[in-house]
């Protein structure tokens, strides 16, 4: 009974199989066995290399399987892991771009303050031209009048 060691019931219907018997899904555990060991085919030695092989052939199997899984975690993780990444990096040009139009902004507001106060500036100077051209003309139409001939 030793050769059953370590099998699964997957391994005992492909040894079934194997012995030349049929065999479905229904079947228990221990009917498998006793489908193996009440075969026309059976020989303990034969069936015990049979078995190990079938056992070895599956773990082969499962251990790909599951390494091929890993590996399927391995990439997905990558692959978030990169898309993170570039979805920060987008973020980070984002910003940038933000910032860059921020200081564009202050940039731009700086110097029409700047072109303001020139304005201001030359708005004041030209009054007072002005109010000294006024005042001017003023003394000026002062100085006509008081040299005016009066009647005698």
């Amino acid at each position: 009974m030793s050769i059953f060691a370590g099998a699964r019931k997957c391994d005992l219907k492909i040894l079934a199989e194997e012995l030349g018997e049929t065999v479905n899904d229904s079947h228990k555990l221990k009917d498998l066995k006793k489908i193996i060991l009440t075969s026309k085919e059976y020989d303990e030695e034969s069936a015990k290399e049979w078995m190990n092989t079938i056992i070895n052939e599956r773990k082969e199997k499962e251990e790909t399987a599951e390494r091929r899984r890993q590996d399927e975690i391995q990439i997905a993780e990558q692959k978030r892991q990169e898309e993170i990444a570039e979805r920060r990096h987008q973020e980070e040009i984002a910003e940038q771009r933000r910032q860059e139009e921020i200081e564009l902004r202050k940039l731009e507001y700086e110097e029409r303050k700047r072109k303001d106060e020139m304005e201001f500036e030359l708005q004041k100077i030209r009054l007072g031209a002005e109010g000294r051209s006024l005042n001017s003309n003023s003394v000026a139409n002062q100085n006509v009048n008081s040299m005016q001939i009066k009647p005698s």
